[in-house]
């Protein structure tokens, strides 16, 4: 008897280091490390040529906050920076370090859906909670794990806002461009899909890769040819930028709509004329007031002499969410955290009251539309969104 039960733990033993699926000691362990350790370590993920500072600026606003009050549950926060790149490789990189270290409960951030979803597997195996503040491809978490969230709507949310306006606005003919990675093409999907639903035909499609100006020259020849109310463009603030600049030059005057990718406040301004009347999708309206987002604005003018963007606000936020979760859940493991945050019912953040379903998607997250005209942005909303769309294209006719 002796002999067969030396046989079977052998047995199990070779098993287990022979490349069996062990995350499950992994979680275990991790959730004992997170426990014993003296701070509650969080990694922030980002790229650096993405507007980190502004995201950066958020996460330390959050952490020092928490910690100048005394931390959560007896403990204070760590930070860890990370630089993604925007790359996928570097980004599943810094997962499998963060996976490495058994003491790290949660990471926030995650600019790009491309690199967002790969790392996500990463991050979900190794037992970690993950909250993206950005990537909208409606796959993230599309396995349904306890310990992804998603802070705001995704492409689907946001192609239901544009194409209801288009709607709205008497638009039949458009045409979409966008960036050819996970991010432009679930936004250029979903938009496509619900303008067909609307019975709004997309003329074209076309996607681009490096946003130089040649290849937006040859897609901008393509479309000349046709005829178009509006035109939709997905990718980040600088190629967006670029591709509108090119349709004003090549005397294209139609309305032009962007995506939240582009939702960055230096770029439109740093272009000028080419920028007036271009709608852009958003998730934060400062002139919403509210005593948490009026006591924040003034902390962080203190503490960084600017105005906070949205990507301040949401990084915020996101760590401010992990510390309820923390404290709600009287633990830092990050399952305990997980099934926390999914019991929170409307927790008041800065950009957004917070509550999240089983797949730890944000329940009725805004999706917000505002438009750059006269040097400034201008928001929008159901009663003047029509009528401010109209006339800021009317100053386009100065491109014919």
């Amino acid at each position: 008897m002796s002999f067969f039960l030396i046989l079977l733990c052998l047995s199990l033993i070779s098993l287990l280091s022979g490349g069996c699926d062990y995350s499950f000691l992994k979680k275990a362990s991790r959730a004992d490390k997170v426990k014993s350790s003296s701070t509650i370590n969080i990694g922030a993920v980002w790229p650096r040529n993405s507007n980190f500072k502004s995201f950066g600026n958020g996460v330390v606003m959050a952490s020092d906050e928490i910690n100048r009050a005394g931390g959560v549950i007896g403990k204070k926060i760590n930070v860890v920076f990370k630089d993604d790149e925007s790359n996928v490789t570097r980004g599943m990189i810094i997962a499998d370090q963060f996976a490495d270290d058994l003491e790290v409960c949660a990471v926030t951030g995650f600019y790009d859906s491309h690199v967002a979803l790969p790392a996500s597997n990463i991050y979900n195996s190794a037992g970690i909670l993950m909250i993206t503040i950005s990537a909208t491809d409606p796959a993230y978490n599309s396995f349904k794990s306890p310990l992804l969230f998603r802070t705001i709507a995704d492409a689907d949310a946001i192609a239901v806002k544009q194409a209801a306006l288009f709607k709205k606005s008497g638009y039949k003919k458009v045409m979409i461009c966008y960036v050819n990675d996970e991010y432009g093409l679930s936004s250029a999907n979903a938009s496509e899909d619900e303008l067909k639903r609307r019975s709004i035909s997309v003329v074209d499609r076309r996607s681009y890769i490096s946003g130089s100006e040649n290849e937006f020259e040859q897609i901008i020849d393509c479309w000349k040819l046709l005829n178009f109310d509006c035109v939709m463009i997905y990718g980040n603030s600088e190629s967006a930028m670029t591709f509108i600049k090119m349709l004003r030059r090549n005397n294209v005057t139609v309305p032009v709509f962007c995506g939240d990718g582009a939702d960055l406040q230096e770029t439109p301004s740093a272009y000028g004329e080419y920028a007036d009347g271009v709608v852009f999708v958003t998730f934060f309206n400062p002139n919403q007031r509210s005593q948490k987002l009026t006591a924040f604005e003034a902390e962080y003018i203190k503490k960084f002499g600017a105005p906070p963007e949205s990507h301040a606000v949401s990084s915020y936020d996101s760590i401010m969410l992990i510390a309820e979760g923390i404290k709600r859940a009287r633990s830092a493991a990050p399952l305990d955290i997980a099934n926390s945050l999914r019991s929170i019912d409307n927790y008041e953040g800065v950009a957004n009251n917070y509550s999240f379903d089983e797949c730890g998607e944000v329940k009725n997250m805004k999706v917000l539309l505002k438009m750059y005209h006269g040097g400034k942005f201008i928001y929008l909303d159901p009663n003047n969104e029509v009528d401010l769309i109209k006339k800021a294209a009317l100053n386009n006719e100065k491109w014919k």
